[in-house]
């Protein structure tokens, strides 16, 4: 079995979007729908749902994610044993992070630290936020880019950018056209949410709860790319991070309003690396990168 084909599965279900499960695995669509087709051909069952907006995984389709997730942790585990000796010599970067951040404020450094340093081979993994804390701690990977950093005392945090929290809704939304909405005007709204464990969730909540607002959630998901695509068909509102759903206003799915509270209404990134872990030189390389200011 190819690893990387199981890994681009498991990121097309996580996005549900084939286009999304490309962009990851810098491959095009094509390739992704090619590597579905092969992988149900040889499973001879049906794994995704085509159709609706979404790809969502069909029963059998949910079996085998769980199983390649429970793989690929196992591979990526062996791999990192087998490649600490050696990224010395070989510049190798394991970097964890989440979905919502990875596609959108991460990918442009990546691509840059690629571009300016094609000798390093860098290694880019899509998890839940506990799973990358561990992950560096225990050494699986050398950095970690998280929303709300939480330093451990295995850990330290590095401040990489903040990213503002906007109302986001369907085109048609009586707030479709607004520029700003106070948070009361939220009050009983059907909407769409992270799940429960995800920190921006928790952020979210805890600032509604402040501004006395109750909201009717209908749906939670754990990634970015999921809530989009149920907002646009109605489902509810949500409130997401500006930098993940400028695509969609730009191209007219979504419309998006500032909300009136000024910074709180902001999510900060972080770098986790392993407190007192020499940087490697590729390492020292790609956090000198993110936090140099960019020239015109």
């Amino acid at each position: 079995m190819n690893f990387d084909v199981l890994k681009t599965f498991c990121d097309l279900v996580d996005t549900g979007s084939f286009s999304k499960a490309a962009q990851i695995n810098y491959i095009s669509q094509s390739a992704v729908s090619q590597q579905l087709a092969k992988l149900e051909r040889d499973m001879q069952v049906q794994l995704i749902h085509r159709g609706g907006g979404l790809a969502g995984p069909t029963e059998a389709g949910r079996a085998l994610y769980e199983g390649s997730k429970d793989i690929l942790r196992r591979w990526e585990s062996l791999q990192g044993q087998v490649r600490t000796a050696a990224d010395a010599v070989r510049g190798v970067l394991r970097i964890g992070t989440i979905y919502s951040v990875g596609l959108y404020q991460l990918d442009p450094y990546i691509r840059r630290f690629l571009r300016e340093h094609p000798e390093v081979n860098v290694r880019m993994e899509f998890e839940h936020a506990n799973r990358i804390y561990s992950a560096v701690a225990n050494g699986q990977m050398d950095l970690g880019v998280v929303a709300y950093p939480e330093p451990q005392r295995s850990l330290e945090v590095i401040p990489l950018a903040t990213d503002p929290l906007v109302v986001t809704v369907p085109r048609g939304h009586r707030l479709d056209g607004r520029e700003r909405v106070d948070p009361a005007e939220l009050d009983g709204e059907d909407f769409v949410a992270f799940a429960p464990d995800i920190p921006t969730r928790r952020q979210i909540d805890k600032l509604l709860r402040s501004a006395h607002v109750n909201i009717n959630i209908r749906m939670e998901f754990d990634n970015v790319e999921t809530i989009k695509r149920a907002v646009e068909i109605g489902a509810g509102l949500s409130i997401l991070p500006l930098a993940c759903i400028r695509d969609e206003v730009s191209r007219g799915g979504l419309a998006s309003a500032a909300l009136r509270g000024g910074a709180r209404w902001s999510r900060p990134l972080g770098i986790l690396r392993r407190r007192g872990k020499s940087p490697s030189s590729a390492e020292e390389n790609f956090l000198t990168m993110v936090q140099t200011p960019q020239t015109a």
